[in-house]
């Protein structure tokens, strides 16, 4: 079979493999859903978009040989096969609204980070950017990331965002280091709806903004 070498209208990076819905990845990844689907052999793009988000592995078959993605995405996508690694911030705005709230987590790495590839490098980033979380991280097996994340996340973020709502969580400060808590508002967003933040809302669809 011969694969495609280009892709157009892409309006996603690869975080959108955490984001399981078929009519947002047809409409957001143009031409490259329709390539995933064929390389994976899928029946469908809700199939392949399912396949990708409890087996984050097989993303890279998009690498192999590599799909130039035209865009303003084309870096991200480029990335991923060159270095192995998916976009690892939190990855989405929040609205900047005061908080006088402090989490005692320090986990600045958003879920996204679950599709870059095990490598030394990568796993250096989770401990010096995920503390917190690393742990978690290390005993994972690789496979269906949300299900597993959604039993060891822990249980204060959740909290923080059923007191705070999402926003007031994102603006709360973190950790050791004080930073804002958005990519812990990210993970909650993402573990409690399957869906990415950042895709949700772009597309104007962000749901339970304020989780309360």
């Amino acid at each position: 079979m011969r694969y495609a070498r280009r892709a157009r209208g892409v309006r996603a990076g690869p975080c959108i493999a955490g984001h399981p819905v078929p009519e947002h990845w047809e409409a957001l990844l143009g031409d490259l859903a329709r390539e995933i689907v064929r390389r994976l052999g899928a029946k469908d793009v809700e199939d392949a978009a399912r396949q990708i988000f409890h087996y984050p592995t097989l993303l890279y078959r998009l690498c192999d040989p590599p799909v130039v993605v035209e865009g303003r995405y084309g870096v991200e996508w480029a990335r991923l096969c060159a270095a192995g690694e998916a976009p690892m911030g939190a990855g989405v705005r929040f609205p900047e609204v005061q908080v006088d709230a402090r989490i005692p987590l320090d986990i600045y790495l958003g879920p996204c980070a679950l599709w870059s590839l095990r490598s030394k490098a990568v796993a250096a980033n989770w401990r010096k950017n995920a503390p917190d979380l690393y742990p978690a991280y290390s005993r994972w097996d690789g496979r269906y990331p949300h299900a597993y994340f959604r039993d060891v996340f822990p249980a204060v973020a959740f909290e923080a965002a059923d007191q705070l709502g999402l926003v007031g969580l994102a603006n709360a400060r973190c950790g050791r280091r004080g930073r804002r808590c958005t990519a812990v508002a990210a993970w909650v967003y993402w573990i409690r709806n399957r869906r990415m933040p950042q895709i949700d809302l772009q597309l104007g669809r962000l749901l339970s903004f304020d989780l309360v």
